[in-house]
């Protein structure tokens, strides 16, 4: 299986985005690529006022991601957009395959820091209520948005699922990008002993925000397959889904777990229950 990274490099015109989209991913596909990998917000700068500007060309870019799956004959993990429901923003994953629309994913958990300069994303999205994991082809995969990477009891919930592949569309920062970006993959990968695959943007820099690119992807024995650089614009990994496999029959993590002593659950919020 070949995955393409697009790192876009974000601008604040919406159609020289799309338009690199566009381009990145017919160039990907003419190379072999199977799935297309976008970064979180890639169609605008990620500054909450650009955000709140960007709900309006939603579904201009669903469209988008929509049609390239069906005329390239591929899955495309569509990055984040900015979805507007009623009066509640959400920072939302569209994942299509062949055109078809098999999933959908808000980010559950929201950045915060408190710095010399506070920042809160919940100043304009909302939390999103589930996780998601879908059936493919090549088997089951999950979806994380950026700083859900940060929460270890999500990634193992999906991994528990079935999961061979998790991917984290995100925005680092550059300063974070440098410190925890590549080992919170590599981490996430072993412990779960799945493929992790984390996009970035490409380098650009738009107000307070920066971003770094360094695009990841990371095998079950936590190894770095391929790692970008700040303003690769695309890449193309062939990843052996076999591994996943072999490395947890090497080291059976799922047979030892102490069930007795410990269990993970994730809450059913519609039927008011919880799932092992």
């Amino acid at each position: 299986m070949k995955i393409a990274m697009l790192q876009i490099q974000v601008q604040e015109d919406v159609k020289d985005n799309l338009n690199q989209v566009q381009s990145l991913a017919i160039q990907s596909h003419k190379e072999g690529a199977d799935i297309l990998v976008l970064p979180e917000m890639w169609n605008c700068p990620y500054i909450n006022e650009q955000i709140k500007k960007s709900v309006s060309f939603y579904d201009l870019c669903k469209e988008l991601l929509q049609t390239l799956s069906d005329k390239l004959k591929c899955m495309i993990v569509g990055g984040t957009i900015a979805h507007k429901i009623e009066d509640k923003i959400y920072n939302e994953c569209l994942i299509f395959d062949h055109g078809k629309l098999i999933a959908s994913y808000a980010k559950t958990h929201l950045f915060e820091v408190h710095t010399k300069k506070d920042y809160q994303e919940k100043d304009v999205f909302t939390p999103g209520d589930h996780l998601q994991t879908f059936d493919t082809r090549w088997g089951k995969m999950g979806v994380l948005v950026c700083y859900d990477i940060r929460f270890p009891e999500v990634a193992r919930l999906l991994a528990i699922k079935g999961t061979r592949i998790i991917f984290c569309p995100a925005a680092f920062n550059k300063s974070v990008t440098l410190q925890h970006w590549t080992p919170l993959f590599q981490v996430r990968a072993m412990e779960n002993q799945v493929f992790m695959v984390g996009v970035n943007p490409a380098h650009y820099q738009y107000d307070t925000f920066e971003s770094y690119g360094h695009s990841i992807i990371t095998d079950p024995f936590g190894k770095i397959c391929y790692q970008m650089n700040e303003n690769e614009p695309y890449s193309i990994t062939d990843i052996d889904l076999e591994q996943v496999d072999i490395i947890r029959q090497r080291m059976p993590f799922w047979k030892i777990r102490r069930n007795d002593l410990y269990t993970l659950m994730e809450v059913d919020k519609n039927e008011g229950n919880s799932d092992q």
